[in-house]
C-alpha cells in the first residue's frame, strides 16, 4: 500500500507542473556560487596587506627600495619619450638648417698652423651651443623658448677645422622660425666676443639646407629606448617575485602601477562566469531531485493510476469540473496529461461515469452506494451531487456521505449500504487519509468498488 507507481507521462507532466522549481532552485545555486567566490575575492581584496616596511628585513627593503627606482627610471624615461621632439625624429633623413663659421683673429689670416686662431674661443662658441646656454637668449624674442628643454637637442656645433665651426638646427614645425632664432642670438654672441678683443674676427662662411645623418641623435634614441626596456624589466621581474608585504611597499612608494599592462596591475573583482554556469547544472540537478522528493514524500493522488496501482480500486473515469480562472497553466498541463480521459464538457464526463457505475451496480445487483472522500470540498460536492442526479436516472441511489471520515453519521450510513465508491479530487485528494478509509472499509466488511476521480480545469 505504501508503494507508489508512477507512469513515465505522470512523471514528465509533473516535472513540468514544477518546472518553476528547478528554474529558482538553478538561480539560487549560480548565484549562491558565484556570489560567494565575488565575496570572497572582495573581501581578499579589501584585506590586502598594507605595509610601510617596517615588517620587512633590511635586505628586503632594500630590493624593493631598488626596484622602485627602476620604476621611477622607467617612467621618467618614457614621459621624456612621449613629450621629447628628439625621439620622434629620423636622426637619418631629418631636415637641417646648416651655417659655417670661420675664426679669425688680425688681418683675417685664415693659416691654423701658425697659431693664428684661438682655440678658446672655440671652445666657447661650441659650449655656448652644445650646452645649451643660448636658450636663456632665445626666451627674450619668444618667451616659451625657455620652458622646453628640448631646444637644445635641436641645435648643435661641431669643429669643421681650419678654424671653421658648423652651427646645425633640426626644423621643428612648431617652431618654424627656430632657425633664424637661433642664428641671431648666436651671432649676437659673436658680437659680444668680438668687441671683448678686438683681434678676432669671425664670420659666415656658407648657408644651406641637408639632410645630415646626426649620429649623436641616432644613439641619444637608441639608448633612451633601451634603457627604458631595461628598467621596466627590471623593475616587473622584481615585483612579481616580492612577497605581498614587499609588494604593498612597492606600491606605497610607487603610488601603485594602475596604468601598467603587467601582472602587478590591480586584479579587478568580477564575477565568475564559469562558476555561475556551474551553479546553474548543480541547480538543476538539484530542482529535479528536489522534485522527485517532492514526488515520492507527497500523499497527494495526481492521476487516475494511483487508484488501481497504488490503491488497488478500479478506476471508474473522471468527472470535470469548473476550476479557478487563475490557474490558466496548471489547467493547460492537466489537460495534456490527461487528455485521453477526457470529455467536451463536464456534463459528458458525469454521464459516462454514471454508465461505468451504473452497469456495474446492474451486474451486481447494486442499488445504493456511499460515497468515500478524503477530503471533501466544493469540486468534490459539486461532482457527487451531479453524479447523484445522473445515477438516479438508472434506479441508484448515491448516499451522500461526502464528509465520510470526519462524520459519524456518514459512516454508520456507509456500513449499512455495504457499498461505496471512493470520490477524490485529483489536486487534492490525499492517499494516506484514502488509504486509512479503504482500511476502514476492509474492517467493516464494506466493499469499495472502484475509484472515481475529480478534476477542476479552467474553461
Amino acid at each position: 500500500m505504501n508503494t507508489r507507481r508512477i507512469g513515465m507521462r505522470s512523471l514528465i507532466f509533473f516535472m513540468v507542473r514544477r518546472i518553476w522549481i528547478i528554474l529558482l532552485t538553478a538561480v539560487l545555486f549560480g548565484a549562491a556560487l558565484a556570489g560567494y567566490k565575488y565575496y570572497s575575492d572582495r573581501k581578499a581584496a579589501k584585506t590586502a596587506v598594507k605595509d610601510d616596511g617596517t615588517s620587512l628585513s633590511e635586505a628586503e627593503r632594500a630590493d624593493v627600495e631598488n626596484a622602485a627606482l627602476q620604476y621611477r627610471n622607467a617612467t621618467e624615461l618614457e614621459a621624456y619619450l612621449n613629450s621629447s621632439p628628439l625621439l620622434k625624429l629620423n636622426s637619418k633623413s631629418e631636415e637641417q638648417v646648416i651655417v659655417e663659421y670661420q675664426i679669425l683673429l688680425d688681418t683675417g689670416a685664415s693659416d691654423t698652423s701658425n697659431g693664428t686662431v684661438e682655440n678658446s674661443y672655440l671652445q666657447m662658441l661650441r659650449a655656448y651651443i652644445n650646452d645649451g646656454l643660448y636658450i636663456r637668449d632665445l626666451a627674450e624674442i619668444r618667451a616659451d623658448y625657455a620652458e622646453h628643454a628640448f631646444m637644445k637637442e635641436l641645435v648643435w656645433c661641431n669643429n669643421s677645422g681650419g678654424g671653421e665651426f658648423t652651427l646645425g638646427v633640426i626644423s621643428y614645425s612648431e617652431y618654424p622660425d627656430l632657425p633664424k632664432d637661433v642664428r641671431t642670438v648666436t651671432e649676437a654672441y659673436m658680437d659680444q666676443l668680438m668687441k671683448a678683443e678686438s683681434r678676432l674676427h669671425i664670420k659666415a662662411m656658407k648657408e644651406g639646407t641637408v639632410n645630415l645623418y646626426d649620429s649623436t641623435t641616432d644613439s641619444t634614441q637608441k639608448s633612451v629606448y633601451t634603457n627604458m626596456v631595461t628598467y621596466r624589466k627590471a623593475y616587473m621581474n622584481a615585483y612579481t617575485g616580492f612577497s605581498e608585504a614587499q609588494q604593498a611597499y612597492f606600491r606605497k612608494l610607487t603610488g601603485y602601477l594602475k596604468d601598467e599592462t603587467s601582472d602587478a596591475k590591480t586584479t579587478k573583482v568580477k564575477i565568475s562566469k564559469r562558476l555561475l554556469v556551474a551553479g546553474w547544472m548543480v541547480g538543476l540537478v538539484a530542482g529535479v531531485g528536489i522534485c522527485f522528493l517532492l514526488l515520492y514524500i507527497s500523499l497527494k493522488n495526481r492521476t487516475p493510476l494511483d487508484y488501481s496501482d497504488n490503491l488497488g480500486l478500479r478506476d471508474l473515469g473522471l468527472v470535470m469540473t469548473e476550476g479557478k480562472k487563475k490557474h490558466p497553466i496548471r489547467s493547460f498541463f492537466l489537460r495534456m496529461e490527461l487528455k485521453d480521459s477526457l470529455f467536451g464538457s463536464g456534463e459528458e464526463s458525469v454521464n459516462y461515469a454514471a454508465v461505468r457505475i451504473g452497469a456495474y451496480c446492474k451486474n451486481h445487483e447494486i442499488s445504493e452506494l456511499a460515497v468515500l472522500s478524503s477530503t471533501g470540498g466544493d469540486a468534490v460536492a459539486d461532482a457527487v451531487e451531479n453524479l447523484k442526479a445522473a445515477l438516479a436516472k438508472q434506479d441508484i441511489r448515491l448516499l451522500e456521505t461526502e464528509k465520510v471520515g470526519t462524520d459519524s453519521k456518514a459512516l454508520e450510513q456507509m456500513i449499512a449500504a455495504g457499498k461505496s465508491i471512493l470520490v477524490e479530487q485529483l489536486q487534492g485528494g490525499n492517499r494516506q487519509k484514502a488509504a486509512d478509509l479503504l482500511k476502514f472499509c476492509r474492517e467493516n466488511d464494506v466493499e469499495v468498488i472502484g475509484a472515481l476521480g475529480v478534476i477542476e480545469l479552467s474553461q
